[in-house]
C-alpha cells in the first residue's frame, strides 16, 4: 500500500507505550529519533547524539535512524564515527542522498566520504532479471492486489480506485470481473479459494477510492465474490469501533482450514474471519503492530507471519497467539516490507517498497520457523518497478507482482481516474539452483 494509506500510524503506538513499561522497540526508537531531531533544532547537539545513539541501539536496521545518527556524530565533531555509521547504512543495501545534505557538508572533501557515497550509489544499480511477464493496458485506477487461479490460468487484480477486480484470462484478454456494488470499497489483496468457489478480497475505504467521503473513514472488511461469475456473495464489515483509529485492511491470507486473516495497517489488530463465520474477530491485538501489511500461513509451524512497515517481520503462534519479532541477519533490513507470500520451497518472498531502492526479497527461515537465517535481494532498482505492491505465486511456481500500482497519481486532491496507462506485472524466477557438483 502506498501514500494514500496510513503506513506509519503511530498515534496508537505512542498511546500504548504510555500504558506499558516496555514500549515496542520500533515505537520507542522513532520517539527517541523525534526527540533527537527536536534537540538538533535547538542546537543541543549532545542531546541529539544521545537520543540517536539510543534509537540506533534499539533498531540498528532503520536506515533513517542510521542517517540521523551519522549527522549527530558529525555535529559532535566525531567525523570518523559518522563515516563508519554511513558505511553501516550502505551495508544494508539502501541509498540515502546524504551527498546533497548540508548536514554532511563538512565531509565533502574527505576520500572516505566519497568512498561511502560510491557504495550508496552502487546500491541503486539494478539487481535481478526484471522480467515483465505482461502489462495491463488502459488502467485508470490503483492496481494493488493480484491472485492466480491455477485451475484456469486466470489472473485477478484488485483496483482500489475503481472498487473492482479485473480478470486477465489465459488467452490474455482483460475485462472487469466484479460488478459495480456500493458495498464493495477499494479492492486490495486477493485470494483464490477453489474449495469454496470463492475469490476473497480485502476491501477498504481510502481517499484514493472513487466515491470516498470522510464519513467512510475506517469502513473496511472482506468481500467474497463468486469465483466463476464475479457476483458479490457477501461483504463482512469490521464492527463499528469507538477507538478513534483509522482501520485499513489491505492484505489477506487464506488459511488451510478456510479462515481468512486480515492485517490492519491503521490499527494494532490482526483480524480473522473464521471458516463459516459471519463476523470478523480481533484475533490478535498487540502494540508491536504499527502498520501491518502482508501475511502468510505456515501450517507446518502452526504459525502466521506478518509484515509490518515499521516493526519488520513478525511471527504469530496460531495456538497461543503469542507474537515474536524476527530479527534480520547483520547487514540486512526488513523495514518497509509490504506484500508477503510463500515460495514453493517454503521461503518467504516480500516486496519492500518503503526504502530506496524498491526491492523484492527472499527471506529464509530456520528449520523451526522461529528465526531468519538469510535475506537475499532478488530484484532491486528497476526503472519500471517504481511502486511494487502485492504479489502471488503463479505459473511455474514463480513470483508475479504488480510493478507500479499507481498510488502517486492519487496523492493530491480529489481522487480522479488517471489517463489510461499500462501497469507492468513482473515475474521473478524462484527456482533455487542445485548445488554445484564437487569435482
Amino acid at each position: 500500500m502506498k501514500t494514500s494509506v496510513p503506513r506509519f500510524a503511530l498515534g496508537f503506538a505512542l498511546a500504548l507505550c504510555a500504558a506499558r513499561a516496555e514500549p515496542p522497540p520500533a515505537a520507542e526508537a522513532m520517539k527517541l529519533a523525534r526527540e533527537g531531531a527536536a534537540a538538533a533544532d535547538e542546537k543541543d547537539f549532545p542531546t541529539y547524539l544521545a537520543k540517536m545513539e539510543a534509537a540506533a541501539a534499539l533498531r540498528p536496521d532503520f536506515p533513517r535512524i542510521l542517517t540521523n545518527l551519522a549527522a549527530a556524530l558529525l555535529a559532535n565533531d566525531r567525523a570518523d564515527d559518522a563515516i563508519a555509521t554511513l558505511n553501516r547504512l550502505a551495508a544494508l543495501g539502501v541509498n540515502s542522498p546524504v551527498d546533497r545534505s548540508e548536514e554532511f557538508a563538512a565531509l565533502r572533501g574527505r576520500k572516505d566520504f566519497k568512498d561511502v557515497l560510491t557504495k550508496l550509489g552502487n546500491n541503486l544499480v539494478a539487481i535481478g532479471e526484471a522480467d515483465i511477464a505482461f502489462t495491463l493496458s488502459d488502467m485508470t485506477g490503483v492496481i494493488e492486489g493480484i491472485a492466480w487461479r491455477e485451475k484456469t490460468g486466470d489472473f485477478f487484480f484488485g483496483d482500489v480506485h475503481n472498487r473492482t477486480v479485473w480478470l486477465r484470462t489465459k488467452d490474455k484478454k482483460v475485462r472487469r470481473f466484479t460488478p459495480q456494488d456500493e458495498t464493495v470499497f477499494g479492492v486490495f489483496g486477493l485470494a483464490v479459494d477453489e474449495e469454496r468457489g470463492a475469490l476473497w478480497a480485502a476491501t477498504s475505504a481510502v481517499p484514493a477510492m472513487s466515491g470516498y467521503t470522510n464519513d467512510l473513514d475506517s469502513a473496511a472488511g472482506v468481500a467474497e465474490f463468486d469465483l466463476e461469475s464475479g457476483a458479490v456473495r457477501r461483504v463482512v464489515r469490521l464492527p463499528k469501533l469507538a477507538d478513534h483509529q483509522t482501520h485499513v485492511l489491505g492484505g489477506l491470507v487464506l488459511a488451510p482450514d478456510g479462515a481468512i486473516f486480515l492485517p490492519d495497517s491503521g490499527a494494532p489488530v490482526l483480524w480473522r474471519l473464521a471458516s463459516g463465520a459471519d463476523a470478523l474477530e480481533a484475533f490478535v491485538r498487540n502494540a508491536d503492530f504499527m502498520s501491518l501489511q502482508g501475511a502468510v500461513v505456515a501450517p507446518e509451524f502452526n504459525a502466521l507471519y506478518v509484515t509490518d512497515y515499521a516493526s519488520g517481520l513478525l511471527r504469530i503462534d496460531l495456538a497461543s497467539r503469542a507474537l515474536t519479532r524476527m530479527d534480520s541477519p547483520p547487514d540486512t533490513t526488513l523495514i518497509g516490507l509490504d506484500g508477503l507470500v510463500r515460495a514453493p520451497n517454503g521461503d518467504l518472498i516480500a516486496t519492500q517498497n518503503g526504502l530506496r531502492p524498491k526491492r523484492v526479497l527472499r527471506i529464509k527461515l530456520d528449520d523451526t520457523g522461529e528465526s531468519v537465517t538469510a535475506v537475499t535481494v532478488l530484484e532491486s532498482g528497476h526503472p519500471n518497478m517504481a511502486d511494487p505492491t502485492l504479489g502471488c505465486i503463479a505459473v511455474g511456481g514463480d513470483f508475479f507482482f504488480v510493478g507500479n500500482a499507481g498510488w502517486s497519481h492519487f496523492d493530491v486532491g480529489d481522487a480522479q481516474p488517471t489517463a489510461p496507462r499500462s501497469v507492468p506485472i513482473f515475474k521473478t524466477k524462484l527456482a533455487v539452483p542445485p548445488p554445484a557438483k564437487k569435482k
